[in-house]
């Protein structure tokens, strides 16, 4: 019997061997037999060269090259390091909708920690994506500028308090009632009609059209590195994707927008898989010596704005205390869907997959 459901990837060039590691730790990972899936990477066909083409194959992921990008290219503005390719992931149900009833579509910027195919027993009840809300959905008592702002934009995309914003990077999306609602083809129009207020063009599209009419899942299928510097969200939930935004990349070891030696697990992810590869020296020509430098400018930036205790400083170790306490009340205290359906579970003071889901240690 065919599976009904599927893992999507979507990439171009320039991330097509961060995608290939993400699909290989997405099925290595798999270990629930009932929840079976199929691994899919969408990009273009003169993006894919033929060591790919064999080792996705070899793997039995499947690869989509047959969607046409051209329409995709003229709805946004995309910054440097996005592309159209970053909004495949709202047509993906309609070109799929023949084969699959869940789709959960991936990033390329993420670690996978667990076995993802445990959402697929999520029902999502009346809506038709299920998705992890930003930090700006918990209580906060610092950085109140930055809040200031995501406040007045989010007003602008139309959305209502208490503006139950997500992060597109991780979505399950149930086939049927996406397309039945039209949802992808409304947040392209959109983000057509609104190119400068879209900078993050699916984000700001999809999150406009929904206005938090989306299944709210816990913290653990999106967690972001900077919180996870902490010991009391370590404690708290346990990750099954790790989500990378913004400049700081899994893959790449300096850079601006990065801190010195962060995330060196992550790249150790990366090494592991590219040493067996067919592109065993791709990690070591994604950073410079140039980049070790804009690292070290960016360090020193931070230091200067903190001294100067201006608006872009870095929260002091207070403040990030109590973010953390936040965001850890948050966890304990939301009747997040995935938890009140018994796939994560609160278990002493830790959100976790269950064990009926989780690859053992």
């Amino acid at each position: 019997m065919p599976t009904r459901n599927a893992v999507c990837l979507c990439t171009d060039r320039n991330t097509l061997i961060p995608a290939l590691f993400v699909a290989d730790a997405v099925k290595s990972s798999a270990k629930d037999p009932l929840n079976a899936f199929d691994v899919i990477i969408f990009i273009e066909r003169s993006n894919v060269s033929e060591a790919a083409e064999q080792w996705m194959e070899a793997r039995g992921i499947v690869l989509c090259d047959n969607l046409d990008m051209a329409p995709l290219r003229r709805i946004a503005k995309f910054e440097q390091r996005l592309s159209a390719a970053t909004l495949i992931k709202l047509v993906v149900a309609e070109h799929l909708a023949a084969r699959y009833d869940k789709i959960l579509y991936l990033d390329t910027d993420v670690t996978i920690h667990n076995d993802v195919s445990a959402i697929f027993s999520l029902d999502t009840g009346e809506f038709a994506v299920a998705a992890v809300g930003t930090g700006w959905r918990w209580p906060s008592t610092v950085d109140t500028a930055r809040q200031a702002l995501f406040r007045d934009h989010v007003r602008a995309l139309g959305m209502t308090e208490p503006f139950r914003f997500i992060n597109t990077g991780v979505l399950l999306i149930d086939v049927f009632k996406w397309n039945r609602a039209e949802v992808g083809a409304r947040a392209l129009d959109f983000i057509r009609r609104n190119q400068d207020l879209c900078f993050l063009p699916d984000e700001h599209g999809l999150n406009a059209v929904l206005d938090g009419r989306q299944a709210e899942i816990s913290p653990p299928w999106n967690m972001q590195p900077p919180l996870l510097q902490s010991a009391m969200v370590r404690h708290t939930a346990e990750p099954i994707i790790v989500h990378y935004v913004g400049a700081d990349k899994p893959w790449k070891k300096y850079g601006y927008g990065k801190r010195i030696r962060q995330n060196l697990p992550a790249n150790r992810l990366y090494d592991a898989f590219v040493r067996n590869s067919p592109w065993p020296d791709w990690l070591d020509a994604q950073w410079t010596y140039g980049d070790f430098r804009k690292n070290v400018v960016y360090e020193l930036r931070l230091i200067s704005r903190r001294l100067r205790r201006a608006p872009s400083a870095p929260l002091s170790r207070r403040q990030l205390r109590i973010e953390a306490g936040n965001f850890c009340h948050y966890c304990l205290e939301t009747p997040f869907a995935d938890v009140t359906q018994g796939i994560v579970i609160r278990e002493a003071g830790m959100l976790r997959l269950s064990k009926s889901h989780a690859v053992p240690a």
